[in-house]
């Protein structure tokens, strides 16, 4: 389906729908703002080590060699952008609610294309709430990776494989598990029987390749291996618990913990989950594109087995919503997922 904007099928037009979602994610960081005492302070363990490791990048050290972190180089080069233009910290909610606006406006134009524009705005607005009870506007590295997935999905339904592959790669550039999405995405060109899968794999590829050779270029070897090993060569470390360094390692100590942890993740995305699970059971997964998202979804859920952490869920959230407001779907809408 194509469209010079984001016009859901009944006139919802791209600022109509910009601004509510605008919004509310106002409306939810001043929450979160008044709940955790100001933006300016750093939201989690991991937005401090983010912006440790911008600082020695801004400072003119060596990334990978002067400070480690398991994640890959464009998380930190984005996060050194952000504290350039303000001072670290300050603008973190802001920048993730920007970002979680961008990517409900992506799931939204998804969901309208194939259910309508109650569906397509109903998915969008799920994501943005729900956003906010999984971690989703503190500073992390799944919200640049979920609007980079989004982008790669949504070119791949158009069979633009090619700029799929680029989104992807620059998905895994943020985030190592987004690797994972070309799973789904190889299912989704096997399934329309358009299987040349280097129209994918090789712009994912050369992306990444591009952002270590940038790091080899401009740092040197020694930075260039330690950035390839912290992002890739550390993930057997990463899954036994046994990671090196100071890096800080928070995996459960036993099953009874994982249990628990998960229990508890699973509670504060529950309305999500069971919506999505129920209309699974009473409409299944009738279309090519819909069993994508149902691989997405499992494959990130998997995710959650290796770390139990509450922001994990992002990055299956977005297929979720999808899934749960098929229920919305226009009588008319193009898979047929009306009752009549």
């Amino acid at each position: 389906m194509r469209g010079d904007d984001l016009k859901p099928q009944t006139g919802l037009r791209l600022p109509v729908v910009a601004l509510s979602y605008g919004a509310v994610a106002a409306v939810l960081v001043c929450l979160i703002c008044v709940v955790g005492g100001g933006a300016g302070d750093w939201s989690s363990a991991d937005a401090e080590r983010f912006h440790a490791m911008a600082d020695v990048i801004l400072e003119g050290f060596t990334p990978y060699v002067d400070f480690v972190d398991p994640k890959p180089p464009l998380l930190f080069f984005a996060v050194s952008l952000m504290d350039w233009i303000a001072p670290a910290g300050s603008i973190d909610t802001a920048a993730m609610a920007v970002l979680n606006v961008a990517a409900a406006l992506l799931i939204c134009r998804i969901g309208q294309e194939d259910y309508g524009a109650i569906a397509g705005f109903a998915a969008g607005l799920l994501y943005l709430v729900t956003a906010a009870f999984v971690q989703g506007y503190f500073l992390l590295s799944e919200q640049f990776a979920v609007l980079c997935l989004l982008g790669s999905f949504l070119a791949a339904r158009r069979s633009l494989y090619h700029a799929s592959g680029l989104m992807l790669g620059l998905a895994v550039g943020f985030k190592q598990y987004a690797a994972l999405a070309a799973v789904p995405l190889f299912y989704l060109m096997y399934a329309r029987g358009e299987g040349r899968y280097g129209r994918l794999v090789l712009p994912a590829a050369g992306v990444v390749a591009a952002v270590f050779g940038a790091i080899f270029l401009v740092y040197g070897a020694e930075a260039g291996f330690g950035a390839l090993f912290w992002t890739f060569g550390v993930a057997p470390g990463y899954l036994l618990g046994d990671l090196p360094g100071t890096v800080p390692d928070y995996q459960t100590g036993s099953p009874i913990a994982l249990a628990a942890y998960l229990l508890a993740s699973v509670v504060v995305v529950l309305p999500a989950l069971l919506f999505a699970a129920a209309s699974v059971g009473r409409r299944g997964l009738r279309t090519a594109e819909e069993r994508t998202l149902g691989i997405f979804v499992v494959v990130f859920l998997a995710t959650l087995l290796v770390r139990q952490y509450l922001h994990y869920w992002l990055l299956l959230l977005p297929f979720l919503a999808l899934l749960a407001c098929r229920e919305f779907a226009d009588e008319d809408s193009r898979t047929g997922l009306g009752d009549g």
